[in-house]
């Protein structure tokens, strides 16, 4: 037997009674042999505990109806266990942490939009893998000024709501926090200092005479590049696996959610929300605070 906690996060200032008793009597009729614990840890958030003698798989896929149809709460489907506390949590960077999409900010200041929303409309339809596409848009950014271009962009850099008191509260429990990024290196390492996070990892532009010479060089931080980058964290920082998280929006943050013990897809596009072990899609980035337990 195992126990599960389930959580329900309301996108509005508060989850009514009616409300999560409707969702509770959903929970009972899917598990009518298990005796359900609630508990309210805030005005929109409530923890729904109970046990039974499935595995977590078995369980997200029983209430995925559930969750499917409930668009104004979130319904995070967890084992509750010593698990759960993490100790490394790991963030992508454009629409996680900040709200923009850095390459989209250069497009706009290199005067080369269409031509990036063109290779973006490709790699949707699958007629280019990551590192193509990072290519192609890089290329087009041959010949910029580099000192220019970072104090164009760096400024008007939107940090997600809630995201610096997340962090704060995440480095107080002596959690790790990283970034790894398909984007580019000195904007990581710009937010990275701007949160106090651990590390960052992005893409390196190359620049001669300080100008970008329309590659990259080094290792692709892909989705592969950032699962491997999590388990090297683990095993840096001695962490277990199993008390690490993935927080992303991207098709690209799938394998190292699932390289982590847990994942959350962070408004994120739909099949990442399907295919992502739990969706958060509230106003502020605080709430992952419920999703992991330091707030009970």
């Amino acid at each position: 037997m195992s126990e599960f906690v389930v959580t329900y996060i309301s996108h509005s200032a508060q989850l009514d009674e009616a409300q999560v008793k409707h969702l509770n009597h959903e929970l009972e009729s899917v598990f009518s042999k298990s005796e359900l614990s609630t508990k309210r840890l805030a005005p929109h958030v409530v923890d729904v505990t109970f046990t039974v003698d499935s595995d977590w798989s078995s369980v997200k896929r029983a209430l995925d109806p559930l969750i499917d149809s409930q668009n104004q709460i979130d319904i995070i489907v967890q084992r509750n266990d010593s698990h759960r506390q993490k100790k490394l949590v790991v963030f992508d960077m454009d629409s996680t942490l900040i709200y923009q999409e850095v390459i989209e900010m250069i497009a706009s200041y290199a005067n080369v939009e269409p031509q990036v929303a063109e290779i973006t409309n490709r790699a949707m339809n699958g007629e280019l893998d990551f590192a193509q596409s990072l290519q192609e848009r890089v290329s087009l950014l041959k010949g910029l000024e580099i000192d220019p271009l970072y104090d164009a962009i760096k400024p008007r850099l939107q940090v997600t709501k809630g995201v610096p008191e997340l962090c704060e509260s995440l480095k107080a429990h002596g959690v790790k926090l990283a970034v790894l990024s398909g984007g580019f290196t000195p904007f990581a390492e710009y937010i990275k200092d701007k949160l106090h996070l651990d590390y960052a990892r992005a893409n390196n532009l190359e620049t001669q005479d300080g100008k970008l010479t329309g590659t990259t060089r080094g290792p692709v931080v892909d989705g592969n590049c950032k699962a491997e980058t999590l388990r090297s964290l683990c095993e840096q920082y001695g962490i277990d696996p199993q008390d690490s998280m993935m927080v992303g929006d991207g098709g690209n943050d799938l394998p190292a959610m699932a390289a982590a013990g847990y994942g959350v897809a962070w408004h994120a596009k739909p099949k990442v929300q399907q295919l992502a072990p739990c969706k958060l899609n509230t106003e502020s980035m605080i709430n992952l605070l419920y999703v992991i337990g330091y707030i009970n």
